[in-house]
């Protein structure tokens, strides 16, 4: 991963646990808009809207006015379309030299001199505004705030949920990742009325989650050591049961290396978990790839002398042929004959609509999201948001290291 793309993300996250102190911080008829209209999150009480946007500046030393610009200018943008409504503007910036809870309150200068800017990106906000918005009377409405660092933030956060009344035993590993797990998917539902929230009804949803979040958020988190362990032992209670259907629905796009991984991944899963007599469910794995790496996985599982049911007659695909079987016979004790030892297929409609036909009772799904046409009724999720071989490999119990 490039610096710039760490930087993005360390800034999401920071976005993340902002919104979560304010859900936390707010009065319980307060309705918080997460990516709101406005801006990244909008607080709406009785009284007013507190309209709040992010910066996360880890790699900029010193703050120069150029740097907030853009949500300056936006924000001013949004009070001229909207004078008569009460919206207090807030933009909440770290930066790592500015002191902590500081701050600022923009000169008439200041903004005359984001004016004067010749960037073309914010030529249009500029032409529209320079000489038509009151500058003071925005001047009234905005404040600049400097923020703590990354990990001052988390620590608020997580006594803030204490206090509100989430076990502290399982702040780190369950209810804190899941807080920040739960904002990310509000953050990206496309519908604005999906994207609001109450401090209530976060409270009450993290109560019911038992499976720690692993994603492409929580994984950033300093905390990732505690949360594959935690996740590890919730996955140990059904991976540990030997007669269990599970399916396996794996994309080429959130696995790292994936065409150099998979076959080896899935020669060592049946190792450990279907090579006795008594593991009698055959496995399905369903892989969202190309159909020229569909068929190097086919070819390579054959050189590996893992046997496997692709449903393939004369170059057709037989439904039938698929679901029958496998032919298996006990030759002594702890050695036993099978025709196959997992069904293999290519990611498609047909393949989900397979996979909702028989129900399997563990799904693991490996992939950024499950799929929308598949049948989770009455089965156990594992979505994993694991990309690291390694780390997937510990997780489900396969190592015992993913170093």
């Amino acid at each position: 991963m490039t610096r710039s793309a760490d930087y993005t993300i360390q800034g999401f996250i920071y976005q993340f646990n902002k919104t979560l102190l304010e859900i936390l911080e707010a009065t319980e008829d307060s309705e918080i808009a997460i990516e709101g209209i406005i801006e990244d999150i909008e607080v709406k009480s009785s009284l007013k809207t507190k309209a709040i946007q992010c910066k996360y500046h880890e790699a900029k030393e010193k703050f120069t006015l150029s740097c907030i610009y853009k949500p300056v200018l936006q924000m001013m943008d949004h009070y001229y379309e909207n004078q008569e409504s009460n919206i207090e503007y807030r933009l909440f910036a770290y930066f790592p030299n500015e002191e902590l809870g500081t701050t600022k309150i923009l000169e008439e200068e200041e903004i005359l001199e984001i004016f004067k800017s010749t960037d073309k990106s914010l030529k249009k906000y500029i032409d529209k505004l320079n000489g038509s918005v009151d500058i003071n009377e925005f001047r009234k409405r905005f404040i600049l705030e400097f923020g703590p660092p990354m990990d001052e933030l988390v620590n608020t956060v997580q006594k803030s949920l204490i206090e509100n009344g989430m076990s502290e035993s399982d702040i780190d590993t369950l209810i804190y990742p899941n807080a920040i797990q739960m904002i990310a998917d509000i953050s990206t539902m496309h519908d604005p009325t999906m994207r609001i929230i109450t401090k209530k009804d976060m409270l009450s949803k993290l109560t019911k989650i038992k499976k720690t979040a692993i994603s492409r958020w929580t994984k950033e988190l300093k905390t990732i050591d505690k949360l594959l362990k935690s996740r590890r032992l919730q996955l140990r209670e059904n991976l540990s049961k030997n007669s269990r259907l599970r399916y396996f629905i794996i994309s080429e796009h959130s696995i790292d290396n994936f065409k150099d991984v998979i076959v080896t991944f899935i020669s060592e899963y049946l190792g450990k978990y279907h090579y006795k007599p008594v593991h009698d469910k055959t496995p399905i794995f369903c892989l969202d790839c190309s159909l020229e790496t569909f068929n190097n996985i086919r070819l390579r599982l054959h050189k590996k002398g893992i046997k496997y049911n692709d449903g393939i007659v004369a170059e057709i695909f037989d439904r039938d042929k698929f679901l029958s079987g496998p032919v298996r016979a006990v030759i002594e004790k702890n050695n036993y004959y099978t025709e196959f030892q997992l069904r293999l297929l290519h990611f498609s409609e047909e393949a989900l609509n397979i996979l909702n036909h028989i129900k399997c009772e563990d799904c693991f799904i490996f992939m950024d999201n499950i799929p929308d046409k598949l049948d989770t009724e009455d089965i156990n999720i594992e979505h994993i948001g694991l990309n690291d071989i390694n780390k997937i490999r510990y997780a489900m119990g396969m190592v015992d290291t993913y170093e």
